[in-house]
């Protein structure tokens, strides 16, 4: 395998925290599929996540499971669509728990950016996927990667809340000291939500643990959808 080929575009900042020997040995693990296949996101957004949140700017991490598998759909950061990209029912439900819990207006769109630039980073527990095929590339190296980011995040002096949203992000909570804030839940999407996601207002509880650990709470707005067209946003909810 070509050094370097996998995290090619990875972030220097990440770099400098994890160390270039551990992300040697860590693509060693990867399989070679990561780089031949066709994948969503992009190669470009792969790791945006960890571009718009640096491990400096890092007090919480919500974890799911891998991308989107529809066209145009994936960006690089956990359950988030471009601007101009419908919403999958996953995201909805999100949204919809977020809107219950802070009483905001429908947001523009489906890009959660903004939570990623005010120190969550988006992870999801493996970074690509095949068109159309959810869970393809499991087991291909991707989870020696965020194992390692979560462990990494969860050792250092800051204190974190890592957000584990379904059975694949709550693998990660053995590599959590206890030190550290930790929320499971099951996964957002219409299969589970009605299992424990809705109530559950994990940004407050979020911003909950942080304030009681000396951190200041994180930022949750979004952009508003002030159009007035409120109620065929509803109608998507459900």
């Amino acid at each position: 395998m070509q050094s370097d080929a996998i995290f090619s575009g990875f972030p220097s900042a990440w770099r400098d925290y994890l160390g270039e020997t551990e992300l040697q040995l860590i693509e060693t693990q990867c399989s070679r599929r990561l780089l031949d296949e066709v994948s969503y996101p992009s190669h470009t957004d792969r790791f945006r996540a960890f571009e718009l949140c640096s491990p400096k700017q890092c007090r919480a991490v919500i974890v799911g499971q891998d991308p989107y598998h529809g066209p145009d759909q994936a960006m690089g950061l956990a359950f988030s669509v471009r601007h101009s990209v419908p919403m999958p029912p996953s995201l909805r439900n999100i949204l919809k728990e977020w809107q219950a819990e802070f009483g905001y207006p429908w947001p523009m769109s489906g890009d959660l950016s903004r939570w990623a630039s005010n120190g969550v980073l988006l992870l999801n527990r493996v970074l690509s996927v095949r068109p159309s095929e959810a869970g393809s590339h499991r087991n291909l190296g991707w989870e020696a990667l965020t194992n390692r980011v979560i462990e990494k995040l969860a050792s250092d002096s800051t204190y974190r809340v890592f957000c584990l949203w379904g059975n694949d992000a709550k693998q990660l909570k053995a590599l959590i000291p206890e030190n550290q804030g930790v929320i499971e839940c099951v996964h957002p999407s219409p299969l589970s939500a009605h299992r424990g996601f809705f109530g559950s207002r994990p940004f407050s509880a979020i911003n909950r643990l942080l304030k009681a650990n000396g951190q200041s709470e994180l930022d949750w707005t979004l952009p508003l959808d002030l159009s007035g067209n409120f109620e065929g946003h509803i109608d998507q909810l459900f």
